[in-house]
């Protein structure tokens, strides 16, 4: 009865090698090819080599209930860059109001606006004062 049980382990074990070797062997090969593609990927997306996804600003899937704020108050934002804004989850004064300098790199980077644009027309400012005096609508 041990005789069996050690022939069943030691078949096991042999087994477990087998397909630990076979893994390593089929892993380093698939693992050859993604780096190359990841490699290529980098040096052609110029906005994702330098864009960081943990710079990326808090966004909603939806607008909170009472529906959304109109971006248009906030100078700059025109209704093309509101429907752009809305599309990655950016609804609210609020949202824009808590930015950081990396949320507002990341926003220009992402939407393809001009370097430093939402400091130089002071979004968060605005974003700020109208998140706290909303207008009745």
């Amino acid at each position: 009865m041990i005789e069996i049980a050690s022939q069943i382990v030691l078949c096991l074990v042999i087994a477990a090698l087998i397909g630990f070797f076979i893994g390593l062997i089929v892993g380093k090969l698939i693992g050859e090819k993604n780096q190359s593609s990841i490699y290529s990927a980098n040096t052609v997306s110029h906005v994702g080599a330098q864009s960081n996804i943990y710079n990326k600003p808090l966004i909603r899937s939806a607008p909170r209930p009472m529906g959304k704020d109109s971006l248009q108050e906030i100078e700059g934002i025109d209704k093309n860059l509101e429907v752009r804004l809305n599309e990655i989850g950016i609804f609210h004064f609020d949202q824009i109001a808590e930015w950081t300098p990396k949320n507002c790199k990341w926003i220009e980077e992402h939407l393809k606006l001009e370097h430093n644009q939402i400091e130089e027309e002071n979004w968060l400012v605005e974003a700020k004062n109208l998140s706290k005096n909303p207008k009745i609508r």
